[in-house]
């Protein structure tokens, strides 16, 4: 009795080539969406973190790698390579002003300044999601020599130190690993990529001698280059400072995560390569690497929350420089959600106990026709939802969530996002802190909400 098909079996069997086909196109597939979730790691701060299925066969560069004192074990198994918990990564993107690098390892003098960009993410392998914590470069934290900006920590002590003070302003919280990375190998990225589309919102301009930064971008969709996309992440001379900054990396993180899944990006993928090993510190091993790609294979947009450590700019009669300041209750409550080892379940009539009346909403329109905002706001009104207003503020908009209108959970509450989503009956929940400051979820109106609102009336009723 024959039990399987030999060899020669095989050889002689007819192919079904589009069977094949549609097998190539779906590795293919995979294997962008594992290198777009390394683009993400890293975010805008400076390069991609790891092209893993190629890094099988290539060394990969660590440059001069300091293991945390604290978290020597390995975070995975052995057969197969998959995590075996939640796991926490700093990423820091360094501020790498008058030390430009080609070569094939990272000069150490490039990753000694401030880190301008400073992400805490959460990888959870149970339910393949990732959480990403937006830390700003000007919040205030206490070191052995006082007050400080939380930037600074990378320039005295390196890795080691700013992952210790990460975790101390963070409660406690732990962290597993780290990636380092400077600006030069963004732009490296970028250009490898072929540019980034983004949507940028007003004219910027810009001129800051000191970091060398000389800013002059106009408004409007556009694909930028490597150094102006760096620019557009670094500009900062407006109403929301640092925090406009924050916003500005979490938008042009989708815009590269959507750049990345392109077909077109398959043939840059040797160029991503090499720019990945020549710009990237980290004390991941190997075979983590590939336990997180094999986790976020089949990773969706709505498994990834971007959300922002609450806070709220110094006054000028409390400290003589600006600071963000934490807000311990509300970053405690954010913790608890996103970046607990045992996060609570969360309850199936969340979204019911929330009240309408305390939700503040704020309302942007993406399209040409202003009286949409205007029925939303009614819309809104009739529903209880009274704490409703039209913002001024400037919301970044990436090209592809420009066709759908999105309700974004500023502050990381995605019930209170679906409870508007339900009241107004269109539109895509995202968490992220794209939106207006002071909003618990800001609306941004799409196109598809013409149709919708021309065919019902103010209550929502058809």
């Amino acid at each position: 009795m024959r039990c399987g098909v030999s060899s020669l079996d095989k050889i002689n069997q007819p192919v079904d080539r589009a069977k094949t086909r549609q097998t190539r196109k779906i590795g293919k597939r995979r294997f962008i969406r594992q290198l777009s979730f390394w683009v993400l790691l890293v975010l805008v701060s400076g390069t991609s973190g790891a092209a893993l299925a190629l890094l099988a066969a290539t060394p990969f560069q660590h440059g001069k790698t300091h293991h945390l004192s604290h978290s020597t074990d390995s975070l995975t198994s052995l057969l197969p390579v998959t995590l075996e918990r939640p796991i926490n990564i700093l990423v820091l993107g360094i501020d790498n002003s008058g030390h430009p690098h080609s070569g094939a390892v990272l000069p150490p003098e490039a990753l000694a300044g401030n880190s301008d960009t400073m992400l805490l993410v959460r990888i959870v392998p149970e339910t393949h999601q990732i959480n990403v914590l937006s830390i700003p470069r000007d919040t205030l934290v206490q070191t052995p020599t006082g007050i400080d900006k939380i930037n600074d920590a990378n320039m005295q002590g390196g890795a080691t130190q700013a992952v210790q003070t990460v975790s101390q302003l963070l409660d406690g919280t732990p962290i597993d690993r780290y990636i380092r990375l400077d600006t030069e190998g963004f732009i490296h990225l970028v250009d490898a990529l072929g540019g980034v589309a983004i949507t940028v919102p007003k004219p910027m301009d810009y001129v800051d001698r000191t970091q060398h930064l000389s800013i002059h971008l106009a408004a409007g969709l556009q694909t930028l280059n490597g150094q102006h996309l760096q620019e557009y992440v670094r500009f900062r001379h407006d109403e929301w400072g640092d925090i406009g900054r924050v916003q500005r990396q979490q938008d042009v993180l989708k815009a590269i995560a959507w750049t990345l899944v392109q077909p077109a990006t398959l043939g840059k993928l040797p160029a991503l390569l090499h720019v990945i090993q020549s710009n990237v510190d980290t004390d991941l091993s190997l075979g983590e690497m590939l336990a997180i790609a094999q986790m976020t294979h089949d990773l969706k947009s709505h498994q990834i929350n971007l959300t922002l450590l609450p806070g709220r700019f110094s006054r000028k009669d409390e400290y003589p420089l600006s600071y963000w300041i934490e807000d311990p209750r509300a970053t405690s409550a954010l913790l608890t959600r996103y970046f607990s080892r045992d996060p609570a379940s969360p309850s199936s009539d969340a979204v019911a106990a929330l009240h309408p009346e305390a939700i503040q909403i704020a309302v942007a329109n993406a399209t040409d026709r202003p009286d949409l905002s205007h029925q939303i706001v009614s819309r809104l009104k009739s529903q209880g939802f009274t704490n409703v207003y039209l913002t001024t503020h400037d919301i970044d908009i990436s090209p592809e969530t420009m066709a759908e209108t999105q309700i974004i959970a500023q502050q990381g509450n995605p019930s209170a996002a679906a409870l508007v989503q339900q009241a107004i009956g269109l539109g895509q929940v995202q968490v992220a802190a794209t939106g207006d400051l002071g909003s618990d979820v800001t609306i941004v109106i799409g196109p598809d909400a013409v149709p919708k609102l021309n065919h019902t009336s103010g209550d929502g009723k058809q």
